[in-house]
């Protein structure tokens, strides 16, 4: 008798209707928020730095690699919280987000 490891061979691609709870969402936002203000907060020290743009409010590179993040972070986990009655409203109306790709069971 074998035993067919499902991590190793994926099975073919195909499509999932899924809707993600409330906690689902704001982790999937608020580690969006979270990376792309590390982004921003990197791409404009960088700027600074080489002479580009001049940052008066946020002159410490320390502080916005600090403030940046933590203020997406805040932000795409509110506007999750806020967004999430009317992002359940419309998942029921059209039976789920369409989602592609490999699905573990």
């Amino acid at each position: 008798m074998s035993v067919q490891n499902t991590d190793t061979q994926p099975n073919p691609q195909h499509r999932s209707a899924v809707q993600l709870n409330l906690l689902s969402l704001v982790l999937l936002t608020g580690l969006s928020g979270f990376c792309g203000g590390l982004a921003w907060a990197l791409i404009t020290s960088f700027l600074d730095m080489i002479g580009l743009i001049e940052l008066v409010k946020f002159n410490s590179y320390v502080v916005n690699l600090l403030t940046f993040p933590l203020m997406g972070l805040f932000f795409s986990v509110f506007f999750a919280v806020v967004g999430y009655p009317f992002y359940r409203w419309r998942c029921r109306q059209i039976r789920g987000q369409k989602l592609s790709g490999f699905f573990i069971n």
